[in-house]
């Protein structure tokens, strides 16, 4: 169970949601036409321009900012059958990261939506940074405090995957629905830094190595936890988006 998808699953998504709908209605001079079905080249391509000129949100797609994202609660309580025996609970977080995401392939986004559809990228890292609450035992060690956290996945791969299904509203036009909606994440490295543990600097630098030169034991051990909670926020702000723009009107023939 990886400490994964803080921010991945939302961050791409968005973009390569507003990719579609902006270049749909001519927004880059340098490239107006919309994509043709299933064109991985295209869709890349327009990814890229949106993670460094759209991460900042835009009203007009009913699209939030990707780049910081805010993620404002978010527990994770783990069983005392799991060697990562924890409580922990971040509040007024923020996810960092989009701005060097880069488009690794795509599967899907055909003619008929109602197939599955895949998002696979990578960026330099992921972070997750605000407020936090734990307690319990991680491995053999004790663990507890609260006070401010960043939580780095470094160069990680992100996949993110759901099935297509026809919603088909007033008027006619079919929008596409989001199901079976899931993330995951791959990163060569977790860094670790919760401010204040045990209420003593030396305690809190030790116990925060010790995570991040762990992290192969410890980050599969939430894994489950951790996108199951935050795939749901990802999907909620991605549907938006469908919902606003019917599917046929994203690509060419």
């Amino acid at each position: 169970m990886y400490f994964k998808n803080f921010f991945v699953n939302i961050f791409i998504l968005f973009g390569l949601v507003i990719a579609w709908s902006t270049v749909a209605n001519g927004a880059f001079p340098d490239d107006p036409k919309p994509c043709k079905y299933g064109d991985e080249q295209c869709i890349g391509k327009v990814i890229g321009l949106i993670a460094r000129e759209k991460y900042g949100g835009d009203d007009s797609l009913n699209l939030s900012a990707m780049d910081p994202i805010p993620v404002k609660k978010f527990h994770i309580k783990q069983g005392s059958d799991s060697p990562v025996n924890i409580d922990l609970l971040f509040t007024n977080n923020v996810g960092i990261g989009l701005k060097t995401a880069t488009l690794l392939k795509t599967k899907g986004f055909g003619k008929d939506l109602a197939t599955k559809h895949e998002v696979i990228f990578k960026t330099d890292k992921l972070a997750l940074v605000g407020d936090y609450k734990i307690s319990g035992k991680v491995l053999v060690l004790p663990i507890h405090g609260s006070g401010k956290s960043n939580v780095t996945l470094v160069e990680p791969k992100i996949t993110i995957s759901w099935m297509g299904t026809p919603n088909v509203k007033d008027g006619g036009a079919t929008h596409m629905k989001l199901d079976k909606f899931t993330v995951d994440l791959e990163p060569k490295n977790v860094i670790f830094n919760f401010e204040n543990l045990f209420n003593d600097k030396f305690l809190s630098d030790n116990m925060n190595k010790f995570l991040t030169d762990s992290w192969k034991e410890t980050y599969p051990e939430i894994h489950t936890a951790l996108t199951k909670g935050l795939a749901p926020i990802a999907r909620n702000v991605i549907q938006g988006v469908f919902d606003k723009h019917p599917y046929e009107k994203l690509f060419l023939e």
